[in-house]
């Protein structure tokens, strides 16, 4: 997929300000597991776990990249009949400017592409930010559940429509 020049609203009449949104490389792995450790802390994933989402091929990812820093990224595991959103996270820096709901519009996408009839995401219950985009984009509650001493829940998007559950 060639590379892409996205505007966040605030960013539409200054383009030298835009942010490219691409799929990551070998070269991006020490970026994202640091955007990872800023925005999830001790429950960020392992080096390796990016390594294999980053080479492997049943993966997706994709960045956002900003002056040549990454800033967000998102993972699919594209599939048929249900696609995974394993992560979406985004700089604390670069939060509120529309970066989320791309990633998560894209993905929509990808899964689309990959013939799934639903997109499936696992999310904290506690994440009002991140719970209240996913609403927004369509998604539904599929399943509440504790891991890890955390509410946690399933939520899931019919793709064809704009419901969820």
């Amino acid at each position: 997929m060639a590379c892409q020049t996205i505007h966040t609203l605030a960013e539409k009449a200054d383009t030298h300000r835009s942010a490219v949104r691409r799929l990551a490389r070998p070269s991006d792995l020490a970026a994202l597991f640091e955007l990872d450790r800023v925005c999830f802390g001790r429950r960020a994933w392992s080096l390796r776990a990016w390594c294999e989402v980053v080479t492997a091929p049943d993966w997706t990812t994709v960045v956002v990249e900003r002056k040549d820093a990454v800033v967000a990224v998102s993972v699919l595991l594209p599939a048929a009949p249900v696609s995974w959103l394993a992560s979406l996270a985004v700089h604390p820096a670069w939060r509120r400017k529309g970066l989320a709901r791309s990633l998560v519009r894209n993905a929509l996408e990808r899964a689309r592409i990959a013939s799934a009839h639903w997109l499936s995401l696992e999310v904290d219950r506690t994440h009002g930010a991140a719970v209240t985009l996913y609403r927004r984009e369509g998604f539904g509650v599929l399943r509440r559940f504790r891991e890890d001493g955390r509410w946690r829940q399933e939520m899931v998007r019919r793709l064809g429509g704009t419901r969820g559950l």
